[in-house]
This record gives C-alpha cells, structure tokens and sequence, in this order.
C-alpha cells in the first residue's frame, strides 16, 4: 500500500516578500492595525476609484 505524503503548504513568492519586508522594517500586527485606523481604511476608497476607472476605461 501506498504512503500518501502531507503535502507541505508553501507560500506564495509575494507573501515570501512580505515576509523578508516585514522583517527588515520590525512590523507588526499592532502598529499595522494602528496604520490602518489612522488612514480611516483609505485602502478600500482607493480601490473603488481605481475600479470606476477600469470601467470607465481610462
């Protein structure tokens, strides 16, 4: 009978990235939520702008 290895869950090369940049600048999960209360979630005003683009086509 066949061994059915565990397949080992790796990472995506762009949270690889994240992870050697969160190392260099000492970020963590406290400050980033800090971060993101201070810019009132602006990220997700962006994206909307930036999808009204996209349908608009410019």
């Amino acid at each position: 009978m066949k061994k059915i290895s565990s397949r080992r869950s790796s990472s995506s090369p762009f949270s690889k990235i994240m992870r050697k940049g969160h190392q260099k600048t000492g970020y963590k999960d406290r400050n980033g939520a800090l971060l993101m209360c201070m810019s009132e979630n602006d990220h997700k005003r962006i994206a909307k702008l930036i999808a009204k683009w996209l349908e608009n086509g410019v």
